[in-house]
């Protein structure tokens, strides 16, 4: 196991890296760093989203213990440094959903026991997707939960979104549920310019999160499967229906962008009406990755995300 770093991504100092075991055997990659003041605030866990890895999160982590938490990472199964699943160890595959909650309790059972309380759960799109299952199943582990721009409907044409989970569940009886969808095939993300990206307007941090891949090819994940995209749309709809935000107790804070085209944040305004404790906020200017954004726009999330940690 291994950090990659590179001259303008180094890793904040003092970290720890721990293989953690799921329960069905899948290896993953994780690391951990200890809070850096006498009197810690708490632990952060930081769930990433699909294709990213611990090293794109440096930055973001020494904010966070900056502000005085410890911080615990990980690689999602099928990318970073953790196992991968399908036979192309580039596909962005995944058996079920389900296997995703099995990864982050195998990381909150074995790297948080002895940790700084309380302890806070982070996660973007994708791993907000899977933060929002955990919550909902296990409402007494996290105190305080905030996340970036969730995974809870694909952006996209109403009649693609209509064919695609038949079409999806139609390949994986064709036994081509390991199967690249359309495009997805050796598509790194690595060739599209800066211009024609969806996720950041920082051109700097674009850069940076490339050439770490450069600089790690073995991190890097292509497009999605056939059974990826039937998993991703079936836990969707199940985290829109009414009854899901109702299941979660701890305060929760979402952020979204106005200019994702990713994922849609009709849903998120749905949801945060329905839990117990929980505020949205959208950023006008803003894409996907909010935590990957222009300096301006992150000192406004900063801002959010400390006065929710603060607030009693």
């Amino acid at each position: 196991m291994r950090l990659t770093e590179i001259p303008q991504n180094p890793a904040p100092p003092g970290w720890t890296l721990h293989e953690v075991a799921a329960a069905d055997g899948v290896k993953l990659r994780a690391a951990v760093w200890p809070a850096t003041t006498a009197q810690p605030r708490g632990t952060m866990v930081v769930c990433t989203g699909r294709t990213e890895f611990i090293e794109k999160y440096f930055e973001f982590i020494g904010e966070v213990l900056a502000r005085g938490f410890a911080v615990v990472c990980f690689d999602w199964r099928g990318q970073g440094l953790s196992q991968r699943i399908a036979a192309d160890r580039t596909a962005g595959h995944v058996h079920r959903f389900d296997d995703y909650d099995l990864d982050l309790d195998a990381v909150v059972a074995q790297l948080l026991p002895g940790s700084p309380q309380p302890h806070v759960l982070f996660g973007h799109s994708m791993g907000g997707h899977i933060a929002l299952r955990y919550l909902a199943a296990r409402p007494d582990v996290f105190q305080r939960a905030f996340l970036s721009a969730p995974m809870l409907k694909a952006w996209m044409p109403a009649l693609l979104r209509l064919a695609s989970t038949p079409l999806a569940w139609a390949m994986r009886w064709l036994g081509r549920g390991e199967g690249f969808t359309p495009g997805g095939k050796g598509n790194d993300g690595l060739a599209t310019p800066f211009e024609q990206n969806q996720v950041t307007s920082d051109r700097g941090r674009y850069d940076r999160n490339n050439a770490i891949l450069r600089a790690d090819p073995e991190l890097a994940i292509c497009g999605p499967t056939w059974g990826w995209v039937g998993e991703a749309f079936a836990s969707m709809r199940a985290l829109r229906r009414k009854s899901f935000g109702a299941r979660i107790k701890c305060p929760l804070l979402i952020v979204g962008a106005a200019h994702d085209r990713i994922v849609n944040q009709g849903p998120d305004v749905t949801l945060i009406r329905n839990v117990r404790s929980g505020l949205f906020l959208l950023f006008s200017d803003a894409r996907h990755e909010l935590v990957q954004e222009r300096d301006e726009v992150r000192e406004v999330f900063w801002k959010a995300a400390d006065a929710f940690l603060d607030a009693a």
